[in-house]
């Protein structure tokens, strides 16, 4: 721990705690006070997030994770194949549910920043070896893209590939988990981003700061059917459901404006920590909460910067033997930033 005593976590922006008036909403509907009795905080939060996406139904599960494995398995069938980026969130964090529950084929296609290629989509789609082609039902796209940085995907391409899959016949579904960075990166309400898909997945902890949860939206029939397959994953039966939603709800009407700070201090704190030698960070790219910083130039291992950075009282998240991510979110101050970056240069200076 540092001097000082402050513990600054950049690990992840998903530990963001709950704001004051959420922590009071959710007493409220706890105490069962006004507003909210019963579910109605559910409803109330699900059709708050059919306006925000342009959708006509969601549903309120426990995790980004659960959202997109039940979007998955209500889109495509067993033996289907499901596109994806190769260093997708779906593809690496969550667990190859739709390979282990589902049985369903990932296909995985290298792309730029999160965009793959739609040259590279229609090949894998139309792919045949001895006259065998595989069916391909789904395409899931991630914005923003968690393992280049948080890098946002443009709305003319995410338009243009919807359009063209929607030619053949085939789903594109979004992890949506940072959406609302996204949209806030490009100065846009965020139905834009996410009306042309045919569901989406939305995280209400990270920028939102809920306690936990997350909602899936699509068409009343997808979610009627993800309805079904949530609840067989035990999905559907959260009790407290209305508690976890009056904070959610909040978190949709009000974070936007946070999320902006979260994103200008992470610029605050890549410009400081790039100018430290061996560290390298392409600062262009960092457009929403999340840097990513090779520290090969130090002639450290990145395992080994990140022990000394916890001895320092900084969290990082280790992305791999080079690289060390730092997430932002609403509890990290402009001097948090500062003081993250000078202990980063401290901890590659000493043992």
């Amino acid at each position: 721990m540092s001097n000082d005593g402050r513990y600054i976590d950049l690990g992840t922006d998903a530990r963001t705690a709950p704001t004051s008036r959420m922590w009071e909403a959710m007493q409220a509907v706890a105490l069962n006070a006004v507003p909210f009795k019963g579910h109605e905080a559910v409803e109330t939060l699900t059709l708050r997030a059919c306006e925000l996406t342009g959708m006509q139904s969601a549903l309120l599960l426990p995790s980004c994770t659960m959202a997109n494995l039940v979007a998955i398995m209500a889109h495509a069938d067993r033996g289907d194949q499901v596109i994806l980026e190769e260093s997708s969130h779906i593809a690496w964090s969550e667990g190859w549910g739709m390979a282990s529950i589902a049985g369903i084929y990932p296909k995985l296609l290298k792309g730029s920043r999160g965009a793959i290629d739609l040259s590279d989509i229609r090949a894998a789609i139309g792919r045949s070896v001895f006259s065998h082609r595989p069916h391909t039902k789904l395409l899931c796209l991630e914005n923003t893209h968690n393992a280049s940085g948080g890098a946002v995907l443009p709305l003319a391409y995410t338009e243009e590939v919807c359009a063209a899959m929607k030619e053949r016949g085939i789903s594109v579904h979004l992890d949506g988990a940072r959406v609302f960075n996204a949209a806030v990166a490009l100065h846009s309400p965020v139905r834009p981003l996410t009306e042309t898909f045919d569901s989406v997945a939305l995280n209400l902890n990270k920028g939102i700061s809920a306690l936990e949860g997350a909602l899936l939206c699509g068409s009343s029939a997808f979610i009627r059917k993800a309805s079904r397959l949530a609840r067989t994953l035990g999905g559907d039966s959260q009790h407290k459901a209305d508690i976890i939603a009056a904070a959610g709800l909040i978190g949709l009407n009000e974070m936007a404006d946070v999320i902006a700070e979260d994103h200008r201090r992470a610029r605050l704190f890549a410009s400081a920590a790039q100018r430290i030698a061996g560290v390298a960070i392409e600062l262009e790219s960092v457009r929403t909460n999340i840097v990513m910083a090779d520290v090969s130039g130090t002639g450290l291992a990145a395992d080994e910067v990140l022990r000394r950075l916890l001895h320092r009282g900084v969290a990082a998240y280790l992305y791999n033997e080079h690289t060390l991510r730092f997430v932002f979110h609403r509890q990290i101050s402009d001097d948090d930033a500062k003081t993250a970056a000078r202990r980063l240069e401290e901890a590659i200076g000493h043992s």
